[in-house]
């Protein structure tokens, strides 16, 4: 099993919606209708006493069977008019996309 870190920078400016549109369209399609195995999908929220927010203001991970699984679903995402239907009229939201593959050491929870 492999877990696929992705980690966005969200415009702050449009973060609320960002994070309605991932709630109400993105995470339903990819797990419901694309079979993502969604492990979780974070906000960073600033300790009290930071001074500062960090850039990187999104989390969430997918687990996979192997990387050609994550590259032929994501393919099969990306091609469809459900994800365009979505996106259509959207700003664009993520100033800036990272993503990691990872995998468990032997004793990790989740292998």
């Amino acid at each position: 099993m492999l877990y696929e870190l992705r980690c966005y920078d969200i415009d702050p400016v449009l973060l609320g919606e960002y994070l309605a549109w991932a709630n109400d369209h993105a995470l339903p399609l990819v797990v419901e209708q694309f079979d993502f195995r969604l492990v979780g999908f974070w906000q960073v929220v600033a300790p009290a006493n930071a001074t500062e927010a960090s850039a990187t203001n999104i989390h969430w991970v997918i687990a996979w069977q192997d990387e050609q699984e994550m590259l032929s679903r994501w393919e099969q995402v990306l091609a469809s008019s459900s994800w365009a239907a979505i996106w259509d009229g959207r700003p664009r939201f993520h100033l800036k996309v990272e993503r990691k593959l990872l995998q468990p050491i032997p004793r990790s929870p989740l292998q």
